[in-house]
């Protein structure tokens, strides 16, 4: 017998009519990639949809499921228990790594992540199982008010088929940050292994092992990051913050950040004590005002914008053959100038 089945992985919510960018659900269904949609599926879940889980679920675990109202979407068709699995878990495959490519374009808070099914006649979704929630308190300050814009879906469907490519070829400067921003993403708590992951999907873009050490470094790596990324850019992506929520002062950017998040990373990477300075009230910029962000969530939220800034930007450009793996990306930086014998002789 043929079933329809779906995948979906859930996202956290669309912007409000009180927001600077409310959304716009005429666009829903927004088609992704064939057979992949952002969709609204509220209409899927009965009140009873989780209830055979009930007992082996919290009551926010349970509370979490219930609220899923927008996800992204496979459906497909499968005859068998044995082509069913085999499909739910390629598809699942590739709904998961669409949400991967979404948490560059607009990270969120997730409390709850994939749910599969069948579908039955009048379209509610019997549910056979989902990935355990998660509840992601610790996300970088400006993220946890994100929600899906329209202009989200419109660079997702742009840029999902090259990522999806990207994930299929051998472009290891680009995937290997991209598994260490995730693993960042997904650490509840800890705001050192987070920056130490941050930090090193950094290093894993810009910099590189070679006996002449031409290319790694700190020197190396905040070299390139300005020059890639623009040293007087804003560390918050336009719209980050929302009108009603911006302090008016002057936002902090990569050039003003850079040498306090290496430093940052230093101590962490060496074992020694962070100075007392960054957990106090930053006076160089912060979230909404400065008067209300210590200077380490300006960092944390530095490290993020530069990782997911970096990836979109050999996205948008298409730069990916530059960064196919070390050979590559040294031959594109050396042609700009950004070694470390040619950056002796200049100030940075």
């Amino acid at each position: 017998m043929t079933e329809n089945r779906v995948n979906l992985y859930a996202l956290y919510g669309i912007s409000a009519a009180w927001e600077d960018e409310p959304f716009d659900e005429s666009v829903l269904p927004a088609q992704i990639i064939p057979a992949v949609a952002v969709e609204d599926v509220s209409s899927m879940f009965t009140e009873n949809a989780f209830k055979v889980f009930e007992e082996g679920l919290s009551p926010s675990d349970l509370k979490s499921l219930k609220a899923v109202r927008y996800a992204i979407v496979d459906r497909f068709q499968a005859t068998g228990y044995d082509d069913a699995e085999t499909q739910r878990l390629e598809m699942g495959r590739m709904v998961y790594q669409i949400a991967e490519c979404l948490r560059l374009i607009r990270p969120m808070r997730q409390f709850a992540m994939r749910i599969h099914g069948a579908l039955r006649n009048d379209g509610t979704l019997d549910v056979r199982g989902f990935d355990q929630p998660v509840h992601l308190m610790e996300v970088p300050e400006i993220q946890k008010g994100f929600t899906l814009r329209n202009r989200d879906v419109t660079e997702l469907q742009s840029l999902a088929p090259k990522f999806l490519h990207a994930l299929t070829e051998e472009y290891w400067k680009f995937r290997m940050p991209l598994s260490l921003h995730e693993g960042a993403y997904f650490i509840d708590g800890e705001w050192k292994a987070r920056m130490s992951l941050m930090c090193s999907a950094i290093e894993a873009i810009y910099t590189s092992q070679t006996r002449d050490r031409e290319h790694s470094g700190s020197k190396v790596a905040k070299a390139r990051i300005k020059w890639f990324l623009g040293e007087n850019t804003s560390i918050y992506a336009p719209g980050d913050v929302q009108s009603f929520l911006s302090g008016g002062g002057k936002q902090p950017t990569i050039g003003s950040t850079l040498d306090d998040l290496y430093e940052v990373r230093n101590c962490i990477a060496h074992g020694d004590r962070v100075p007392d300075r960054y957990f106090g009230l930053d006076g160089g910029g912060g979230l909404y005002d400065s008067s209300q962000a210590n200077r380490m969530a300006v960092l944390e939220e530095a490290a993020s914008f530069i990782v997911r800034a970096s990836l979109l930007k050999m996205l948008r450009d298409d730069l990916m053959p530059h960064f196919k793996g070390g050979p590559e990306s040294q031959a594109y930086f050396r042609a700009h100038g950004l070694i470390r014998s040619l950056l002796r002789k200049t100030k940075c």
